[in-house]
């Protein structure tokens, strides 16, 4: 019986322990997942969640470089936010200097010949034909020149700090001025904001998704087979994307993945293009299945100060002089993100709440810090670290003074007050 007992108290006690040690446990085993960073040709890359935006995968994300026909992914956002898939649209004599990679390496095509808005899309997005962007460009801006304009005023409006078109097809010999060598130029970053809001354009996307069978336009009623340039397509979860190729941009490509019912986006600028030009799908994979396992890391732990907020008062909390102190920020809860170097120059945490007033926050108030990542804000828990009692400290000089103020007012009135007494007393003895 007492052996039985024993063996009871013994298991007790391991599934006690179990239990106490299991969220630690879980805890070193997160930390110890070790999962490589990719190493890729690309010069400059990154991956993002589409619906959060939080940044997973970073690689000089910041640096400018040509997008070279990636560019197309802002043409097409802005000629489905103009246009109607019915729309027709005409061929002009300027439209058709255009031939470098485009549907007139098909069929040849002259001013006049019509083609509709819908097999345009399909034009840039699938085959990434130069003559139909440049046909995108007068349709929407009236003139190329209009349409650049509303490329770059499209950039700001997403903010998109670096990040300049001159063209809407990405070549970097400009085939209606090819004296000009002004490129396009925008970074990784601002390239996958500019995907992420093409993607979300149903029109684009829906362009961009898997096919079955061949893909045809058709060109003033003659059906042209085009292929599409993004060897991804249909595989590993890839449901979309945008190739580009010139000599200063190297091979570049902006692709789309859904997989489990999480989107994400990756962009790889200047990679080679190499003897079968996979390269840079290749740094695509590394990317994307990287990024669908990649753990976040603690940015901060809970307990943490991670600042400082300057607040002002009145010494006697509703009048008085009024004063001001600094008090430390302190993180209620772990806070987690993505480790990379663009995050880690850009996040930040603090306290923009429009309560400044420090009797307000005292006692250890929590309040709401916003931590923020190139794309991705989020509200998390925490308090400035203020008590009474240091309020109540740092003005104890006024206090006492003030006391003794009124000390002194009310011995003077007591004084005052024996004196007029004994004034009284002496009248009625005189009478």
């Amino acid at each position: 019986m007492k052996l039985k007992k024993k063996n009871l108290l013994k298991s007790l006690a391991v599934a006690l322990s179990i239990s106490l040690l299991a969220p630690f446990a879980n805890k070193v085993s997160a930390q110890e997942t070790n999962i490589q960073t990719p190493e890729i040709i690309g010069e400059a890359a990154v991956t993002m969640d589409i619906n959060t935006g939080e940044i997973i995968y970073s690689k000089n994300a910041d640096l400018k470089l040509s997008p070279a026909s990636t560019t197309k992914l802002m043409t097409a956002l802005l000629f489905a936010e103009n246009k109607s898939k019915s729309d027709t649209l005409t061929f002009s004599d300027t439209v058709v200097k255009v031939t470098e990679t485009s549907l007139n390496n098909y069929k040849a095509i002259n001013p006049g010949d019509k083609i509709s808005a819908e097999d345009t899309m399909k034009a840039v997005m699938i085959f990434s034909a130069n003559d139909t962007a440049y046909l995108m460009a007068e349709s929407v801006g009236g003139t190329v020149d209009n349409f650049i304009t509303m490329m770059n005023d499209k950039a700001a409006e997403l903010g998109l700090k670096n990040t300049h078109f001159v063209n809407p097809s990405g070549l970097e010999i400009d085939p209606l001025n090819p004296s000009n060598t002004e490129i396009n130029q925008t970074t990784a970053y601002d390239l996958a904001q500019i995907g992420i809001a093409a993607f979300k354009n149903d029109w684009v996307r829906e362009t961009m998704a898997p096919k079955s069978g061949e893909i045809s336009v058709s060109l003033s009623g003659t059906p042209i087979i085009i292929e599409s340039r993004n060897k991804l397509l249909g595989k590993n979860g890839n449901i979309g994307g945008k190739t580009g190729n010139e000599e200063q941009a190297g091979h570049c490509f902006v692709g789309f993945y859904e997989r489990d019912g999480r989107d994400l986006v990756t962009v790889v600028l200047k990679s080679e293009y190499g003897a079968t030009g996979l390269n840079v799908f290749e740094d695509t994979e590394k990317l994307a299945n990287y990024s669908y396992s990649a753990p976040k890391e603690i940015y901060k732990n809970a307990g943490d100060e991670i600042g400082t907020v300057d607040l002002t008062y009145k010494s006697f909390r509703f009048f008085g002089p009024e004063k001001q102190i600094t008090a430390p920020i302190v993180v209620n809860e772990d806070v987690e993100y993505y480790k990379n170097d663009f995050n880690d120059k850009n996040a930040t945490l603090s306290y923009n709440g429009d309560v400044k007033d420090a009797w307000k926050l005292s006692g250890n108030k929590e309040v709401k810090l916003t931590f923020s990542t190139p794309g991705h804000t989020e509200d998390v828990l925490g308090m400035v670290k203020l008590s009474s009692f240091e309020l109540i400290k740092a003005n104890l000089p006024i206090y006492l003074l003030s006391l003794l103020i009124i000390v002194i007012i009310l011995v003077l009135i007591l004084f005052i007050v024996r004196i007029i007494n004994m004034k009284k007393r002496k009248r009625r003895r005189y009478y």
